[in-house]
């Protein structure tokens, strides 16, 4: 048996994740795909990718009894749905799952509650090149992540870059160095521009994102005592030790993400991301706000 799968929002993230869905939905891990939008053109776009039931009412969809829910909706929306359906089945969240810390804590204690889990949808830990590029460097001792996208149509619904682009970066240091503090030497974050300095137990990690008009770029560099390595996650290439080598993703990194996810509901797997991992990259973002210097994690 598969786990039936409610999927809101079919925006550009809730398009992705739908043609992954189907695709786990051919393979067996999945019984059926339910699909909800306020915009009945957009359901119509749902039905013809391979959705089996569709809905403008999330509670309507709700008699369907989902044990899995991937919420792909704005930003703004995110908290209160996640409260609205903590109880009722095991959530995915787009990032940002909060923009507040005090919101993530709340959610956190409520999915304990329900007994159901709320796992962040951190896709680029699914990233292979940058996987394998840090894997190369032994002791490391900094990282530089740096991260360029075009400005969104709405950059409001985003909140700010922050928490579209740079969260991602934040978010693959701490997963790698998996540190119990962290620093904060320098911080600069608006809308448009984050520049984060921080020192993670003793390892230097500098963090650079920006909205731009027309350009996109997602260089990492990573330095050890004896090597270091530098990958762009664009176009899968990681020069080291004198070469280049070209890296083949080996499944689209939504579909590893979501496959986890399915996995992680019906306990054949661990959830490859937390919501505590993600209450830890909101410490760091509000103590960079309010200008703290320290955090413990």
């Amino acid at each position: 048996m598969g786990v039936k799968v409610a999927l809101i929002g079919m925006g550009r993230m809730g398009s992705i994740h739908l043609k992954e869905l189907v695709r786990l939905r051919n393979e067996g891990l999945i019984d059926q795909v339910i699909v909800i939008d306020i915009d009945e053109s957009r359901l119509n776009i749902a039905k013809s990718m391979g959705a089996d039931e569709t809905f403008k009412s999330i509670d309507e969809a709700l008699i369907k009894h989902p044990e899995a829910v991937i919420i792909a909706t704005p930003t703004t929306t995110h908290y209160d749905l996640s409260i609205k359906l903590i109880n009722k089945a095991h959530l995915m969240v787009e990032k940002p799952v909060t923009v507040k810390l005090s919101e993530a804590l709340n959610l956190l204690s409520e999915s304990r509650k329900a007994g159901n889990m709320i796992v962040p949808a951190m896709v680029e830990r699914f990233n292979e090149t940058a996987e394998k590029a840090f894997n190369i460097v032994k002791e490391p001792i900094a990282l530089s992540m740096i991260r360029i996208g075009i400005i969104p149509q709405d950059p409001d619904s985003y909140i700010g870059v922050m928490y579209d682009l740079a969260v991602h970066d934040l978010d693959l240091a701490l997963f790698r160095l998996r540190p119990m503090k962290a620093v904060i030497a320098k911080s600069i974050l608006n809308k448009y521009n984050v520049s984060l300095l921080l020192n993670l137990d003793g390892v230097s990690v500098n963090i650079e994102a920006k909205w731009v008009n027309s350009s996109k770029l997602r260089v990492h560099t990573y330095i050890g005592l004896s090597t270091f390595t530098v990958a762009d996650l664009i176009h899968g290439l990681i020069y080291g030790n004198g070469e280049v080598k070209k890296i083949s993703q080996s499944e689209e990194p939504v579909y590893l993400e979501d496959r986890n996810f399915l996995e992680a509901v019906t306990g054949k797997a661990k959830p490859f991301a937390t919501l505590t991992d993600y209450v830890a990259c909101l410490r760091i973002i509000e103590a960079a706000q309010q200008n703290y210097s320290a955090v413990p994690l």
